[in-house]
């Protein structure tokens, strides 16, 4: 029987063979964030709320909305596992149940968080860089988008609905912005980089990252949805439901994938250890 092979420390910023070379690699910093909320009975419910990346063997990374965002907020008692899927039968699960302000730091004006687990000395972590990015630069995401919580008969979490996603791409686009995201904190004069692949639900907090060095660059903030036109569009092809209006405004939006550069939070992971 084959032995899984395990990273250990910083993943080594060489070039690889190919884009598929260095996404496995990668998939030994990449995590599936999930909360365990606890229930009456004993038992928790279980729900992923995002992708996140080890940046130091102690240090995990993801966005603040996802641990304490408006419309699921963090509560007392509530405990998160950082849960990686190695091969479709193996990963790992770090513990991170000492809560906010203890093993759980938040910067909401960054939509940054930082959660520190200490379960295993040797945790394979990504390189970052905070180089300017040029538009037009090769970069890659990876992340458990779309990921599910499952567990065997005996109650145990399984790997069954945890699956490792990746794309490649571009950078569309590098300028500052404001951000205001719908139930989110407002954020001013933040960087960042625009990709030609779309977000799903469960990549943000994920890396956004070099794929000739695999070097962490951004973390997945989601997308923007400028409207482009708006319209009035008469409904001719079904029969339209009593009390409604045959008439109605269609919209076109352009979306943009979009990830916050790792320069804008490169203070606070300073601050923890996480050098270049």
């Amino acid at each position: 029987m084959t032995q899984l092979w395990i990273s250990a420390g910083r993943i080594p910023n060489k070039a690889r063979k190919s884009f598929s070379y260095l996404v496995a690699d990668i998939r030994h910093a990449v995590f599936s964030v999930q909360r365990f909320r606890p229930r009456n009975d004993g038992l928790f419910d279980i729900t992923p709320i995002g992708s996140g990346l080890f940046v130091g063997s102690e240090v995990f990374v993801t966005c603040r909305l996802l641990i304490d965002g408006s419309l699921f907020p963090h509560k007392d008692g509530d405990q998160y596992r950082l849960v990686n899927n190695l091969d479709g039968n193996n990963g790992m699960i770090h513990e991170v149940n000492g809560g906010i302000g203890k093993d759980i730091h938040l910067f909401p004006d960054d939509d940054f968080a930082i959660l520190i687990s200490k379960s295993k000395k040797d945790q394979a972590f990504m390189p970052v860089s905070y180089s300017a990015i040029p538009v037009g630069m090769a970069m890659g995401i990876a992340g458990y988008p779309l990921a599910q919580a499952t567990v065997d008969a005996n109650k145990n979490l399984t790997l069954k609905g945890v699956i490792y996603r990746v794309s490649e791409g571009v950078a569309n686009a590098v300028y500052n912005t404001d951000l205001n995201f719908k139930n989110d904190t407002p954020m001013k004069d933040v960087p960042v980089v625009e990709v030609n692949f779309l977000f799903v639900p469960g990549n943000s907090g994920g890396p956004i990252f070099d794929v000739e060095t695999g070097r962490a660059l951004a973390y997945v903030k989601g997308f923007r949805y400028p409207k482009v036109i708006e319209s009035e569009e008469t409904c001719n092809l079904i029969a339209v439901p009593e009390g409604m209006a045959a008439k109605y405004l269609s919209a076109i939006y352009a979306m943009y994938s979009v990830g916050i550069t790792l320069s804008r939070v490169r203070a606070h992971l300073e601050k923890f250890g996480v050098t270049l």
